[in-house]
């Protein structure tokens, strides 16, 4: 009888050790994490600033939910950034040229849970909209005298400039409008006579339907375009256009990255008077060789090149 008992009594501790055991392993449901922000894209603003776009949760349509954190890192620390609901891009200040930064978006609720993340690497990059005179960038037709090439950034100044043929080593983008043509591109691909053979620039895909580089975006670094060197014959469009260059600077071994906007205004690319009639740009301009960010393309692609 004494046995049966001390078996009962084991038994019945057992059992309560096992429901113990049970009940702190079984967790209270926990609130429902929203989901993530899809479709991160950016574009450098200039040189301290990258702007950012993005598709907005799913889960924003739901009474719980909050808001986006948005965590950079890469450089200097920088606290998270509370992101309003319902906003899908931000600008993010106070970064460092050269320095390529990872962006991590997520959704959040009310009860502090977070989805998955949404993450780009990008880089700041310098913005050119004057030359080293301080007015706008401007190439001349080839009967001019002011000179039809580009230097996109001037080792010196620091700054674009315009260029002769006589100072054609240093072009990095060319304008040839003789034989009713208006070809912008790869200097090596124009018909001058250089005193000195001008590097290899290598350009990508044409991009269209923009006003400004501020409407230009990626999720992919400059690297994952395709590059060759080639010319673009203007009179095959009828609007603003973009593209992105690469090109290495003298005595470089890697390239740098620019991205050129090329206005259109009054229903041409060619302003001014004949025989010095121009082309006039804008400039996104990655000063730290091999890093691959610039502004690259979300829009559609129009490749009507030479």
């Amino acid at each position: 009888m004494k046995k049966f008992r001390i078996l009962t009594i084991a038994m019945i501790f057992a059992a309560f050790i096992f429901n113990a055991c049970e009940e702190t392993t079984t967790p209270t449901d926990p609130a429902v994490a929203p989901n993530a922000p899809t479709n991160m894209m950016a574009s450098s603003k200039n040189a301290t600033s990258v702007n950012l776009k993005w598709t907005a949760s799913t889960s924003e349509s739901s009474a719980d939910f909050c808001c986006y954190v948005l965590n950079v890192t890469g450089g200097a620390a920088v606290a998270p950034i509370e992101v309003t609901k319902g906003q899908t891009t931000y600008t993010v200040q106070g970064l460092e040229e050269g320095t390529v930064y990872t962006f991590e978006l997520k959704a959040k609720n009310t009860e502090g849970s977070l989805s998955a993340a949404a993450t780009i690497n990008w880089s700041p990059a310098s913005r050119f909209e004057e030359n080293e005179n301080g007015d706008p960038i401007k190439v001349y037709e080839s009967k001019s005298d002011f000179g039809s090439g580009l230097v996109v950034y001037d080792k010196d100044s620091r700054l674009p400039r315009a260029a002769k043929v006589s100072d054609g080593k240093y072009w990095t983008l060319g304008l040839y409008t003789k034989d009713s043509k208006i070809l912008l591109g790869s200097p090596t691909l124009l018909d001058y006579t250089f005193g000195t053979t001008p590097g290899v620039t290598e350009i990508a895909d044409v991009i269209t339907g923009i006003t400004s580089l501020d409407d230009i975006y990626d999720s992919q670094a400059l690297t994952s375009k395709t590059f060759s060197a080639k010319t673009i014959d203007l009179t095959n469009y009828n609007s603003n256009i973009a593209f992105v260059i690469r090109y290495k600077l003298e005595g470089s071994t890697e390239y740098n990255y620019a991205k050129v906007f090329v206005k259109y205004v009054n229903g041409s690319f060619l302003q001014g008077m004949a025989d010095n009639r121009y082309v006039e740009f804008i400039l996104s301009f990655q000063t730290k060789a091999g890093v691959p960010y610039a502004i690259v393309n979300e829009k559609v692609t129009n490749n009507f090149v030479k």
